[in-house]
């Protein structure tokens, strides 16, 4: 399976770890990560694939999804961080966004304005006397 681009996918709105962040099951190249997110991949258990076990920036094996969020994720030394239940909140009937709907929504950032000619100034015509 190919790599997923960040920017033409809709991802599940959840938390990890009580940060905002966008989350699908696929692999999503990096390299179409916008600068100000972070990307992450977790891991599951091979007794329980249902949750995620380990988050880590890379993972080889038992791939459960990847995460993007806005804020960093701070990872031990070795770069991976267990995971508990409940450490990834995937909300029933959560919102579906893209990357630059879910920047509008938590980092407020929106498409710049397009740019608008100024109006020539009307000059009302007086009836010569």
């Amino acid at each position: 399976m190919y790599p997923l681009n960040a920017m033409e996918t809709r991802f599940e709105a959840v938390e990890i770890l009580e940060v905002p962040g966008l989350f699908t099951t696929g692999r999503v190249d990096r390299s179409t990560v916008p600068k100000g997110m972070y990307l992450y991949e977790m891991q599951t258990s091979e007794q329980d694939w249902s949750q995620p076990c380990l988050l880590a920036r890379h993972i080889t094996v038992e791939h459960f999804g990847t995460v993007l969020t806005a804020s960093p994720i701070d990872l031990p030394e070795s770069g991976y961080r267990d995971l508990s239940p409940g450490d990834l909140n995937e909300r029933s009937g959560a919102e579906h966004l893209t990357v630059a709907e879910f920047e509008e929504k938590y980092l407020g950032r929106h498409p710049p304005a397009r740019q608008r000619r100024p109006r020539k100034a009307r000059t009302a015509s007086l009836p010569a006397r």
